[in-house]
């Protein structure tokens, strides 16, 4: 049995030092998945900058308060919350609460 967590010791500056990241399955993983994912971090008042991509992704929020922009909608996010971004629009994340904002962050390709 794999457990993965997110551990600070191994996340890094991502999206022009706005978060730490870090992956959650990485290449050449026991278990391959058919998706590339990482860990989103951010301790504080921060958000993550605002961007997009082609491909669709899927955030899962895992601690903590945050405010989600995905294109022009808004709303406030907590753990237990999934979050569909359609590949393509611009979205971004903000850290809403007194402490850490911690999210599990999935993507594929479009077919």
């Amino acid at each position: 049995m794999n457990i993965r967590r997110y551990d600070p010791d191994q996340a890094r500056d991502a999206h022009n030092g706005t978060i730490k990241a870090h992956e959650v399955f990485p290449a050449g993983s026991e278990f391959p998945v058919p998706f590339e994912s990482a860990w989103g971090y951010l301790d504080g008042p921060s958000e993550l900058e605002p961007h997009a991509h082609d491909d669709d992704e899927v955030y899962v929020i895992c601690r903590g308060k945050g405010r989600m922009t995905v294109g022009e909608e808004r709303a406030e996010v907590g753990p237990g919350d999934v979050i569909e971004i359609p590949g393509g629009l611009s979205h971004s994340i903000a850290n809403a609460g007194g402490g850490d904002l911690l999210w599990f962050a999935l993507w594929w390709g479009k077919k």
